[in-house]
């Protein structure tokens, strides 16, 4: 959708709704234009991720990029992440290792056998990949998912929403987007995520 064409009050709508998210401390409209520069950073950033342990896609940062309309933001340490996990380890289209952020969930991870901890909130799935050869030989590879923003509730009757999604943008898109909105080193213990917004009816709702 093109911002020289949107209702502004859409806009004003969701950047007063961030504002009341604990750990958002700014937000901003996310122009059009810049989309193509979000990718190319993104883009470097997969180039340099190897490192060893396979490559990371962000294809998270993709998804957000063909809603409707997408912001920027700044976000504390005080943000909540929910218990989504922020990284996964795939082989081909299949989940085979993924961040984990439910405790109770880890430690009923930590008793099965089939169940490596590659750090201690990262497990792999041993049963469904050969690790660490998968991955050394680039079978696998590491992708950072979009997230429902369940932290952003809007009022039914403010905007026709069908979804708002969120993602964490690679190391060198995240200085990118500090230094031309955020005003660059001011932030730099700041983390940053965008989030889409998705215009339309929910499934399920009635006319």
């Amino acid at each position: 959708m093109d911002r020289k064409i949107i209702d502004i009050d859409i806009d004003k709508v969701m950047i007063s709704a961030f504002r009341n998210v604990k750990g958002i401390v700014n937000s901003c409209p996310l122009p059009n234009g810049d989309y193509p520069r979000i990718l190319e950073k993104e883009l470097e950033a997969e180039k340099r991720s190897l490192m060893g342990l396979g490559k990371v896609v962000n294809t998270g940062v993709r998804e957000i990029l063909n809603h409707d309309l997408v912001y920027a933001a700044l976000t504390s340490k005080d943000f909540d992440w929910g218990c989504y996990s922020t990284l996964l380890l795939k082989k081909g289209q299949e989940i085979v290792g993924q961040e984990i952020r439910d405790e109770a969930v880890l430690a009923e991870l930590a008793n099965k056998k089939n169940v490596w901890f590659l750090h201690k909130n990262f497990v792999v799935y041993k049963d469904r990949v050969s690790f660490p050869g998968d991955i050394m030989n680039k079978i696998c590879h590491f992708e950072i998912p979009c997230l429902p923003a369940e932290f952003c509730t809007l009022g039914d009757d403010q905007l026709q929403c069908q979804s708002i999604n969120f993602a964490s943008p690679s190391i060198l898109c995240d200085l990118y987007l500090k230094e031309q909105y955020f005003g660059g080193e001011n932030v730099t213990e700041l983390g940053t995520i965008l989030i889409g917004f998705k215009q339309g009816r929910k499934s399920g709702d009635h006319f």
